[in-house]
């Protein structure tokens, strides 16, 4: 009867190890888990500036329904560029594209003040395939299903661009603080204005 009790008491001793070992897998998982949401929420653009002259794709909305209306009241995507340097950055001629298979888009220099992004400021470009509303106006739409933004300077030569997964409504993906590599959604937009 001894051997018995004691193997019995083995057996009872084997599970409670094994449900502290079931325990510790389950804590594993979890935290494996977290961490890669976490990691999906916070890297959900993927940021390739290498960027001498501090011009930035700074904030983008692909999928904007309320939130900042262009000069004739049309809700239509838009990014913004912002400046990180002391002086104004001129982008006419300067391209812009959605897709690296799709056409660059030349930014037209027709009214030289419309197109300069000021010192340490801010500029909207639209995304809204109506460019004969003016020269801040691409002949392409964001999608919300996601894509990038590409931003050549005159010679071609790439200076910023993001590439960005599914999108939210009304709610912008921008660089959090200006400029930086972190990227992060606002549920309140800052358009033409800082994200810090």
């Amino acid at each position: 009867m001894t051997y018995l009790n004691s193997l019995i008491f083995k057996l009872f001793k084997f599970k409670i190890e094994m449900s502290k070992i079931v325990k510790l897998s389950i804590r594993i998982t979890i935290a494996k888990s977290f961490f890669i949401f976490s990691t999906l929420f916070l890297f959900s653009c993927e940021d390739n500036s290498n960027n001498e002259i501090g011009l930035y794709i700074n904030e983008f909305l692909a999928s904007n329904n309320s939130v900042y209306a262009d000069e004739i009241g049309e809700y239509d995507d838009w990014v913004e560029l912002y400046n990180s340097s002391s002086d104004p950055i001129d982008i006419s001629g300067m391209y812009l594209a959605d897709d690296l298979e799709d056409n660059l888009n030349i930014i037209p220099s027709s009214n030289e003040f419309s197109t300069i992004v000021p010192a340490n400021g801010y500029l909207i470009i639209w995304f809204d395939k109506d460019q004969d509303q003016g020269p801040l106006h691409v002949g392409e739409k964001l999608s919300a299903d996601g894509e990038g933004v590409f931003l050549y300077n005159a010679e071609r030569v790439l200076i910023d661009s993001v590439t960005f997964g599914v999108q939210e409504t009304d709610i912008s993906m921008g660089r959090y603080p200006d400029g930086s590599d972190r990227w992060v959604k606002f549920t309140t937009p800052t358009p033409a204005k800082s994200n810090n």
